[in-house]
């Protein structure tokens, strides 16, 4: 379950909390490609529809030069666990028409800036 989304503005380093449950249910960090839904224990189907980017609309270029950036963290909370922890962070330009453009960092530079953090 998502607890809680963190975002911090990359040219004035101030950030904000979202930590309202009816905004939160929104964002199912555990949803989209990548990720499976196993059926009758045998069927596994991949999700298609993600909880931040339109896969299905495909990759997109690069955001226009200028536009403003933040970092978007996503905490989460397991089943039977109390501890909040840091499942997923993303580049995220905003473009005033309203379209936005996502970047997933590399693998290896999520899992060096979580162990750094620590």
């Amino acid at each position: 379950m998502t607890t809680k989304i963190t975002i911090t503005d990359a040219s004035l380093a101030s950030s904000i909390d979202i930590t309202d449950s009816s905004v939160l249910e929104q964002f199912n960090v555990w949803a989209g490609r990548g990720t499976f839904v196993t059926i009758r224990g045998q069927e596994r189907i991949e999700g298609t529809q993600g909880f931040i980017i339109d896969w299905l609309a495909g990759a997109v270029g690069p955001p226009p030069i200028g536009l403003r950036r933040y970092e978007v963290k996503f905490f989460v909370r397991y089943p039977n666990s109390a501890t909040e922890v840091l499942a997923y962070i993303v580049s995220y330009a905003h473009d005033p028409s309203g379209r936005g453009f996502l970047a997933s960092p590399i693998w290896r530079d999520v899992v060096g800036r979580m162990i750094v953090a620590r």
